[in-house]
């Protein structure tokens, strides 16, 4: 799912509690997997 598709998607259900968890959730998943990312990259560099 892209950025684009995740933001429609947290606008929509942006108004119960629920839904803004699962903003705050889908937020934290994406900052750690640009995090994994970024670590992955450090290591495939060649020192």
């Amino acid at each position: 799912m892209n950025t684009a598709t995740q933001t429609a998607a947290v606008r929509a259900t942006n108004n119960t509690l629920l839904g803004k968890l699962r903003a705050l959730a889908l937020r934290a998943l994406n900052l750690h997997l640009q995090n994994c990312a970024m670590i992955a990259e450090t290591y495939r560099r060649p020192q």
